[in-house]
């Protein structure tokens, strides 16, 4: 630190980490407050930021419909990602075992999977024939483990000492048990990282909903606030029930949808933040 401190080179160095650091925060936070003055614009932004105007936040929350539909997603999040990450912790804490029959195959089929999708067509088909359709299952089920999550978290268990699983089973823990009290505790960073993962995922996702959800009472946020933007992008001055918000300009809905749909996860972001980097690069190393 010393050398660094009286070093030119040093000195110019951190001078430049500062200011490319500056501009790199400055680019991703920008199109943020960018899309946030679209949302609170009389214009959305269209010549520029000209008055203040709340009428698009009060036109997406005109309906009733949008909390019953944010009830569905905060449902499907929870259960779908507690489906996610328990799956994929108990399949991976499996296939780090080097004395699991059929191992190489295994893990051969996931790498397969995770460089190939077969499509949305298959998917589709192996849906409607499973009877899933206008279930919630439909939505978890096609997506229940990432094949990346799989391997980083496997790599991480296979991190582990082999003494102590001899040492929990000679204290009389059988496998389920060594999985439950001492693996599962040791991975909490990968699980609260990949949790995040799966939960912006869940959160994020409409396509799914869009193929097989019919029931509109099934919708979840994502869907209904894409009704919303293609409803916007029709006017309102021809519906005599939001003739009100004919001033509305589309653009302005469409930033208020991203606010929206985005507030959530940005609220969840800072209490998981701190195993962020040390989840993801846990088992990411050795192989």
């Amino acid at each position: 630190m010393a050398f660094r401190k009286t070093c030119a080179g040093g000195k110019v160095f951190d001078v430049f980490n500062y200011v490319f650091l500056g501009l790199l925060a400055v680019s991703m936070t920008a199109p943020l407050v960018y899309v946030f003055l679209g949302s609170i614009s009389k214009t959305g932004m269209i010549g520029g930021f000209t008055s203040f105007s709340l009428d698009s936040y009060r036109f997406v929350f005109t309906t009733n419909i949008l909390a019953r539909s944010a009830f569905n997603s905060v449902f499907i999040t929870l259960v779908g990602t507690a489906l996610n990450i328990s799956v994929t912790a108990m399949t991976a804490y499996v296939l780090s075992k080097k004395q699991l029959h059929g191992r190489k195959f295994f893990l051969g089929t996931v790498v397969v999977f995770m460089l190939f999708n077969p499509g949305m067509i298959p998917n589709f088909l192996l849906v409607d024939a499973l009877r899933l359709t206008n279930t919630y299952w439909s939505l978890w089920l096609p997506t229940l483990i990432s094949a990346f999550n799989l391997i980083v978290m496997k790599n991480f268990y296979m991190g582990l000492p082999e003494s102590i699983d001899e040492s929990a089973k000679m204290d009389g823990c059988n496998d389920l048990q060594v999985f439950l009290r001492i693996a599962l505790p040791l991975s909490k960073s990968s699980l609260a990282t990949f949790s995040l993962f799966y939960a912006v995922s869940h959160w994020n996702n409409y396509f799914h909903a869009l193929l097989y959800i019919r029931d509109a009472g099934m919708w979840p946020v994502q869907m209904w606030l894409r009704q919303i933007v293609i409803l916007s992008l029709g006017g309102f001055s021809n519906n005599e029930n939001l003739s009100e918000f004919a001033s509305v300009p589309p653009e302005s809905v469409k930033y208020t949808v991203i606010i929206i749909s985005t507030i959530p996860i940005v609220l969840v972001y800072p209490f998981l933040q701190r195993y962020f980097a040390k989840g993801v690069l846990l088992g990411s190393v050795k192989g």
